[in-house]
């Protein structure tokens, strides 16, 4: 009897030791595809980042007149742009007249350059954005110490009137608030169906 009890324990130990370990296995590769996915996303995205002189009223409000200015100008220069690289090298070129605009529309001295630049983890209500280093375009207004403001200009997402996507459908759903976590046993047994029944 005691041994029947010991047998019937390993297996339970066993069965639970395997499903441990496939639960294990398949969060390692969503966490990896989600790394994948992140990785991907910052090297896709060229972002816009606005700093103002200080925290106080006006100059907050110069910031944001400096940002309708800055996506005014840009907005024709990176439509139709096919890639970040394209895109970069447009507004490098455009600089003097992105830096010009900024510092009429906020009436303040004004620097910019394009260059990377780091970012915490963000949501921006229509999408979300992972942290980490981003080639961006950065405008410091006067001593550039005041709250600042993001946005992405490549993909498109705070240019108006755009249409944004990035190339892979795993940027789009952690872009755009759609991720999920998926099991890849599921998913190849949903595959294995499909394939079935098609046939």
């Amino acid at each position: 009897m005691r041994t029947f009890k010991l047998r019937a324990a390993l297996r339970r130990g066993c069965l639970l030791g395997l499903v441990l370990t496939l639960a294990l296995t398949l969060l390692a590769e969503q966490a990896g595809r989600y790394r994948r996915a992140a990785a991907a996303v910052r090297a896709d995205t060229l972002r816009l980042h606005i700093v103002a002189n200080s925290d106080t009223l006006a100059d907050q409000c110069a910031k944001l007149r400096a940002r309708d200015a800055v996506l005014a100008a840009a907005a024709p220069l990176l439509r139709g742009a096919g890639s970040l690289e394209q895109a970069e090298e447009r507004l490098r070129r455009a600089l003097p007249a992105l830096c010009r605009a900024a510092r009429l529309a906020a009436g303040q001295p004004a620097r910019i350059r394009l260059g990377a630049d780091s970012f915490p983890p963000g949501d921006y209500g229509d999408f979300a954005l992972p942290g980490g280093e981003y080639t961006a375009l950065r405008i410091e207004l006067g001593a550039g110490a005041g709250h600042n403001w993001f946005c992405v200009l490549y993909p498109a997402l705070c240019v108006q009137g755009a249409v944004a996507e990035y190339p892979d459908e795993d940027e789009n759903e952690l872009v755009f608030g759609q991720w999920r976590v998926r099991f890849a046993l599921w998913d190849l047994l949903c595959g294995a169906r499909q394939k079935r029944e098609s046939r």
